[in-house]
């Protein structure tokens, strides 16, 4: 028995040299924790291991170690043992959640395992020497073949060639697994490599602009933005595949990312047609072993181009050559949960760290990459010149002159009708809060409480105890009685969705109606749809919202109405006329048809905007012009950077407090440095999801992104020593557009 063995404390008052090793753990909380590494164990950095942790074993991924001779103020606890052989996390992969952490202030274990498969988080073994015990353990003696697999596993590595030569196939290797244990398993590092002639399909003929511009993105193999917007759609496919091809012969993986599931495979059916190559897809209707299968496929080189959403950015590539985002500006790529980062920006991270260019595809770009095209950051790809501009047809209705029935102007119905006739499906675009409508309603005699300034309904939280209205932003108590029969039975109701059904089938009795308003589950009178396209040519309604029909294909539409767009004039949010210009010039993507074809009704209580006014006579990028002037008079992002504080507690007071903490830490830094700092707020955010607790938020503006960024860092270790920050949950959005 060694020294070690017998009292592992007696470590300290030596003089040796002792591992310590980071880990993180999936935690959240800000901090990372040190362990000691014994003698027999190799530290990986990237890698996981198991690690005690109050009463309990975890796992936990090494971040980095160092050596430290002088350990006897050290009260360690040593590492139960190393998963991993190899690390799952690349080096470059690692800088960049690190980064996010810091820069997010999110705890840096919720980001590092909120990105891993779910078999990873546990104590899953998928490397080499653990599947080779797993095969061991399966093996008996009395099969001759299972004999000289065992022999041949103690010799050698798992490599694709070794199971070749010795004629092992995978699915005899599966077979000696368990269905218990996990089917996926990790080969040796070895990239697809492909011959040119068994690659390429067809031929792809280029023209002399589209070789100069692949040849202009590849040749110095270093980092570089592009831009790609107001191209022909056949060009921009050529440029595509012959940028892909380049990358193919290099042994390079590619990565393209897209806002929907229904996007992958319309480029799946592109590359498919030109490409024999190994294609994964990635997305989050994929089960946990297939997710995994696909994740072990590209840290190994096994595949040569990846499609997939957002969390395909997290993906340890092998020998990433290039990233390709496709509609860039959307608003799916921002991360809604706490730790909100942009997909976007992240992938141009990665992008630098790696060295390598990115593509951001878009025909409406986000201002915050036109932003960077004016000042050099992004470089600008266009191979057509003096393109003529896409107008669509629009007609515009104002609600405050016409009748209206459940949200539908006569004019909206008699074109509906008109539309049904010729036997053309008809698309109905709500507002997101014609469905989601809590109300206050007495279950004795019906009634509902209204608002006394503009006489419409009171809307209340699922678990408030405030009416509020959103027109006239007025807040009151919750009534204990019923003011009509003073009855103590008022209850919550959801008649959003049921008013807007009942109503519409009596405008429109003998006309099929499809409800597309969940992606979970899609009801509807006679059909459940499935696919991302919607397969009906004949005459119908379809009714959904603006967030739900990004998801779906329409052939067949050729009128679109989007039923009430004010919100977008009257919200808070300064981005809000730049999202409603890029929502309103892709809806000719939803369709597919020709501009001359497609008309589009909208209904508006602003007729006189100078945005709607000139929709029809201009396209996005005068409009950007328009929003860019605006927002550099009123020094709003990108030309200033913006940052908010949400809290959250069961305590309003708690919320509050927090909030009103920081500002004055802020204030008072801020002063010192002589830098002027602009505060809204804390005031409540109005949330209709079913929350029980109460969220505030703090809108911080400064004219500088690094002086933003180190104030929020001191600030933030300020307020960790103090016990209010321990009782509320909080977070930071940074880069609010």
């Amino acid at each position: 028995m060694n020294l070690i063995e017998k009292n592992k404390y007696s470590i300290f008052f030596l003089d040796i040299q002792v591992i310590i090793v980071k880990v993180v753990l999936p935690l959240p909380i800000r901090k990372y924790f040190k362990y000691f590494m014994p003698d027999f164990m190799y530290p990986i950095i990237g890698g996981r291991v198991l690690v005690p942790f109050r009463s309990k074993n975890i796992v936990g991924i090494v971040v980095s170690f160092f050596d430290e001779k002088n350990t006897s103020d050290l009260n360690l606890e040593f590492v139960k043992s190393c998963i991993d052989t190899e690390p799952i996390y690349s080096h470059f992969l690692l800088k960049i959640l690190i980064w996010l952490s810091k820069y997010y202030h999110f705890p840096v274990g919720s980001i590092f395992f909120s990105i891993l498969p779910k078999y990873l988080k546990k104590t899953c073994l998928i490397d080499k020497k653990n599947y080779k015990c797993a095969v061991l353990k399966k093996v008996k003696n009395k099969d001759c073949k299972k004999f000289n697999l065992l022999f041949f596993l103690k010799k050698k590595n798992i490599s694709n060639k070794n199971l070749e030569k010795n004629n092992f196939s995978d699915f005899f290797l599966k077979k000696l697994i368990s269905k218990k244990s996990y089917k996926t398993y990790f080969y040796c590092k070895n990239i697809f490599y492909v011959d040119e002639n068994s690659m390429i399909k067809k031929k792809i003929f280029l023209n002399k602009k589209i070789i100069f511009t692949i040849n202009k993105i590849l040749t110095k193999n270093c980092f570089k933005s592009w831009l790609m917007t107001k191209s022909n759609f056949y060009l921009k496919i050529k440029f595509y595949l012959g940028l892909i091809k380049e990358l193919l012969n290099k042994n390079l993986q590619i990565l393209i990312l897209v806002p929907f599931i229904k996007d992958i495979y319309k480029i799946l059916f592109f590359l498919k047609k030109y490409f024999n190559v190994h294609i994964d897809v990635i997305h989050s209707e994929l089960n946990d072993e297939v997710y995994l299968k696909k994740w072990v496929r590209t840290k190994s080189g096994k595949n040569s181009i990846i499609i997939g959403t957002k969390n395909s950015i997290f993906f340890p590539f092998f020998r990433l050559g290039l990233i390709i985002i496709n509609e860039e500006h959307h608003l799916s790529y921002k991360n809604l949960n706490q730790c909100r980062y942009n997909v976007r920006d992240v992938a141009i991270l990665r992008a630098y760290k790696e060295n390598i260019p990115i593509i951001l595809d878009s025909n409406t770009p986000s201002l915050r990459t036109l932003y960077n095209v004016v000042h050099k950051k992004c470089f600008y790809i266009n191979f057509v010149k003096n393109k003529k501009k896409i107008l669509l047809k629009n007609n515009l209705i104002d609600l405050r002159k016409e009748r209206i029935k459940i949200g539908l102007s006569l004019t909206l119905i008699n074109k509906i009708f008109n539309n049904i006739k010729r036997n053309y499906p008809v698309l109905l675009v709500f507002n997101k809060f014609s469905f989601i409508f809590f109300g206050l309603i007495c279950n004795n005699c019906g009634w509902i409480e209204k608002c006394h300034i503009c006489n419409d309904y009171f809307e209340i939280k699922k678990y408030g105890n405030f009416l509020f209205c959103q027109h006239c932003l007025i807040k009151i108590k919750k009534p204990l009685f019923c003011c009509n029969c003073k009855n103590f039975s008022l209850i919550i109701f959801n008649f959003g969705i049921k008013k807007v059904k009942n109503s519409l089938k009596k405008i429109f009795p003998n006309v099929n109606l499809f409800f597309l308003l969940s992606l979970k589950k899609i009801e509807t009178k006679k059909l459940q749809i499935k696919f991302f396209k919607f397969p009906i040519s004949d005459a119908c309604i379809i009714i959904t919202t603006e967030k739900i029909v990004q998801n779906y294909y329409f052939p067949y539409v050729r009128l679109i109405a989007l039923v009430n767009i004010d919100h977008y004039f009257f919200s808070f949010h300064f981005c809000s006329i730049e999202y409603f210009l890029q929502f309103y010039f892709n809806l000719i993507n939803l369709t597919g048809k020709n501009p001359k074809l497609l008309k589009i009704l909208i209904q508006t209580s602003c007729p006189n905007n100078e945005y709607l006014l000139d929709l029809s006579n201009s396209d996005y990028f005068s409009f950007s012009r328009k929003i860019f002037s605006l927002r550099k008079k009123y020094f709003l992002p990108p030309w200033n950077c913006q940052a908010i504080f949400y809290s959250e507690s069961k305590d309003f007071e708690k919320s509050f407090i927090f909030l009103k903490f920081i500002s004055t830490i802020l204030k008072k830094k801020s002063k010192k440095d002589n830098v002027s700092l602009w505060f809204v707020g804390p005031h409540p955010v109005f949330s209709l999801k079913g929350r029980k607790k109460f969220f505030y938020q703090l809108l911080i503006h400064c004219p500088s992104r690094i002086y933003l960024k180190n104030i929020l860092r001191e600030s933030i270790n300020i307020v960790q020593y103090f016990s209010i920050s321990q009782s509320v949950q909080w977070f930071v959005d940074i880069d609010v557009n």
